[in-house]
């Protein structure tokens, strides 16, 4: 990423360096050559910034994907291991029926107090 970022800058140096021995080699003034120089470094940093702002937003998006598709396939093992714990409460004799026949097992309305209550009552009194 820390390529990514010097692109603009390493483009127009680059440029800059490419057009100045062009122009000395062609015998190209001095003054002309150095406005040469600078209008190419100038161009070619703003082209720079457009290949910096294009590969840093591919890479973005690159990671988007990938980091979607971390999560899918996490998704998916959280699936299967929710599938075979599924299968597993499924299985004959992994439910067991605590309640057999009538209701009447929950209900506490015929509940008689210990007559031994009654006696410590009694003898506290």
């Amino acid at each position: 990423m820390e390529y990514v970022r010097k692109i603009p800058l390493l483009l127009g140096t680059g440029a800059g360096l490419l057009i100045g021995l062009i122009g000395l080699t062609t015998g190209v003034p001095n003054k002309d050559n150095v406005l040469n120089m600078c209008v190419g470094m100038v161009i070619f940093y703003l082209v720079g910034i457009l290949v910096r702002s294009t590969v840093k937003d591919t890479i973005d998006k690159v990671k988007a994907v990938m980091r979607k598709k971390e999560e899918e396939k996490k998704l998916a093992e959280e699936l299967e291991r929710m599938k075979e714990q599924i299968k597993k409460e499924d299985s004959p004799g992994s439910r067991i029926d605590l309640a057999i026949g009538d209701d009447s097992i929950l209900e506490d309305d015929d509940f008689e107090a210990l007559p031994i209550a009654e006696f410590i009552k009694r003898e506290l009194q």
